[in-house]
């Protein structure tokens, strides 16, 4: 339930992307491409006009100075030619002062830009002028226009001055005065007002608030503005605005074209012949005017067009893109809810159409998917019932192939090794009930020899009992061999007891042996049955490893308990042997009691012999009893390991039993 749940939850930006469909996406990425790129074009188009534009600018700038350079170049030679004219014609006629004072009163007012017509200073300093009279301190030699006049055989300009009598700006042009001879006479000069320039630079225009003006780059003055208040203006009175900004730039005679405050370009361009120069500005927005109502233009045309392309774009995508990847949506969410009998109706030329075709054959595919997820759930069910001999009926094909060769192996893998299984649990059952019938006979062999160890355990306490009771007659016959003088009779009476005990001492002696002989027959049978242990375990392996040592320790003690045997056969004929012959000698005594007396003194060596060898014999006994105490609890320990061995046994035969019950719930193929 939980990753059902996480499959129909959909991330919020997911659901909101999903909402716009493949359709919308393409037609935002197309729409934000077209943008783009018209939006670029747009931008290199704007580029390039404004390049255009910049560079008409320039021109336009470069025209208008250079048309007023000319036009002032023009109304300065008609100036200085007309001067010129006037100075020769005194020069050639070489007119003496009287004769040149009437002309230059006849060049008033013949020349509205100089009204005050031509004037003259002589070398000696003095002045000859139509209106104005200089008083008696007045040098005209010191005067600056006279100073360049003098070395100038051509008619300059002279620095900007303003006129008091006038209220105007007026420049001097002055040039040397000679004589018919060509003798220096002096300066002729004129004042040359400069509305005139004014008026000509008023009437150059650079588009609604350009224009040009004309500075004195020696006095740094404005000499010709369109605002004639402008003039006689110092550039340095100005500052942070255009006029200060090319002041600068005249200061640094730095000609030519550039941008003042990224708003108005400015020309500054010198003026050949004269130390003035022209500054020429326009508004840059006024230059780029046209590109704004250009790109305005262009904007909403590319925008109404842009318009249009979405339109087209929305229509085509949706009748090329949108109804088939509708119709693919549509069969993928039914074949995810399980519906696998789809069809799909799309056909097509193109990418969509092939996939509509590839997307059919998954669906076909996916039919056959189910049919092998059924066979394969349905062999899984069968192998939880046990059944390992299927067989998969199907023809599995890509991945599916690797999920059909894994359940082959799988097969094949459990039915070895649940055949394994099988035969091992059989030979473990079968081992199992030779072992349980081993420690079962081991059981009751070792049963047998306690019984035996018992009852020779009695038997020796009984011998062990006569021996004491020998050796103690002995003792009280060497102290009566003492008296045997005065108890000749008593003696006598004596020996017939004795003789009576020695032949019961004979007869336990066969006892005995009779006893040592089952011992010996159980030791035999103990090692029989240790050997037959030994070869049991050696056939179990390793999980008769412990039999196996157990029978090396039963084989040990029933090789100590036949040895033990011996030795105790061994000592047991001694004692019958010296039993016989005490009788013989009790006998020999009984018939020959009256020698007795005579041989006393060696019966008495004899009695003695006899308590000494009753000692040796009676720790002998001791000695076998330890024996025989050692062979029981030999014997009851192997009482108890055949026991636990029985009971190993029996729960292993069990446990073999269940293996072999749960393995045979499983059908194997054969």
């Amino acid at each position: 339930m939980r990753s059902k749940k996480r499959t129909d939850e959909r991330p919020a930006s997911r659901s909101l992307m999903h909402k716009w469909g493949i359709t919308g996406k393409l037609v935002i990425a197309i729409v934000v491409t077209i943008v783009i790129m018209v939006g670029a074009l747009l931008l290199i188009v704007r580029s390039r006009v404004s390049d255009a534009l910049l560079a008409k600018s320039e021109n336009l700038l470069e025209e208008t100075t250079d048309k007023a350079i000319q036009e002032v170049n023009a109304w300065m030679g008609r100036i200085l030619a007309t001067l010129e004219m006037q100075r020769d014609t005194i020069q050639y006629e070489d007119m003496d002062i009287p004769r040149m004072v009437e002309y230059i009163k006849h060049t008033t007012n013949t020349n509205d830009a100089y009204p005050a017509g031509l004037y003259v200073a002589t070398t000696d300093g003095t002045l000859y002028h139509a209106s104005f009279v200089p008083g008696p301190d007045y040098n005209a030699l010191e005067k600056p226009w006279y100073k360049d006049g003098i070395t100038s055989e051509d008619f300059i300009f002279g620095d900007a001055y303003f006129d008091e009598d006038s209220q105007s700006y007026v420049v001097g042009a002055s040039g040397v005065l000679k004589s018919g001879s060509g003798e220096v006479r002096g300066v002729a000069a004129a004042d040359v007002y400069l509305n005139s320039i004014s008026d000509i630079v008023a009437d150059i225009r650079l588009e609604k608030t350009g224009g040009i003006f004309l500075v004195d780059t020696r006095t740094n003055t404005i000499i010709g503005h369109p605002d004639k208040e402008m003039n006689g203006r110092s550039m340095g009175e100005f500052s942070g605005d255009l006029y200060a900004y090319a002041s600068t730039k005249i200061q640094e005679k730095a000609t030519g074209l550039s941008l003042y405050n990224d708003d108005t370009y400015i020309e500054v361009t010198k003026i050949p012949n004269c130390d003035w120069m022209a500054v020429s500005y326009v508004s840059k927005d006024e230059v780029l005017a046209d590109l704004n109502t250009l790109t305005g233009i262009m904007s909403s045309v590319a925008a109404f067009a842009v318009l249009i392309m979405v339109a087209l774009i929305i229509i085509l995508v949706r009748n090329i893109i949108g109804k088939p990847v509708a119709e693919l949506n549509n069969v993928a969410a039914r074949i995810a809810e399980g519906q696998l009998d789809q069809s799909i109706n799309h056909t097509s030329n193109d990418e969509l159409g092939e996939l509509a075709y590839n997307f059919g054959k998954t669906v076909t595919r996916l039919r056959d998917y189910v049919d092998y997820i059924n066979e394969i759930s349905e062999k899984l069910y069968e192998i939880s019932q046990g059944n390992l001999a299927f067989t998969l009926t199907h023809e599995y094909l890509g991945e599916f192939a690797k999920i059909k060769d894994s359940l082959d192996r799988i097969s094949w893998s459990l039915n070895e090794t649940l055949g394994q299984i099988n035969v091992a649990a059989s030979q473990v059952a079968t081992g199992s009930e030779y072992v349980s019938d081993g420690a079962q006979t081991l059981s009751q062999g070792s049963s047998q020899q306690t019984d035996a160890v018992e009852s020779l355990a009695s038997h020796i306490s009984e011998v062990s009992d006569g021996i004491q009771k020998t050796a103690q007659g002995a003792k009280q016959a060497s102290q009566i061999s003492r008296d045997v003088r005065t108890r000749i009779l008593e003696s006598n009476d004596k020996m017939q007891h004795m003789n009576e005990a020695i032949q019961k001492i004979s007869d336990k002696s066969t006892e005995i042996h009779s006893i040592i002989k089952t011992i010996e027959d159980i030791a035999f049978q103990t090692n029989i049955l240790a050997l037959n242990a030994a070869v049991e375990a050696a056939r179990a392996g390793t999980a008769g490893k412990g039999f196996a040592v157990v029978a090396d320790e039963v084989r040990n003690l029933a090789s100590k308990s036949s040895e033990a045997a011996k030795n105790t056969t061994t000592l047991i004929d001694q004692t019958v042997e010296a039993v016989t012959e005490g009788t013989t000698m009790a006998e020999d005594t009984a018939a020959s009691m009256m020698e007795v007396v005579a041989q006393a003194e060696e019966v008495s060596r004899l009695i003695e012999g006899i308590a000494e060898y009753s000692a040796q014999q009676a720790e002998a006994t001791e000695e076998v009893t330890r024996g025989i105490a050692q062979i029981s609890d030999v014997v009851q320990s192997n009482l108890s390991t055949a026991e636990k061995s029985a009971s190993a046994s029996e729960e292993l035969s069990g446990q073999a039993s269940m293996l072999n019950e749960l393995v045979s719930k499983f059908r194997l193929k054969k």
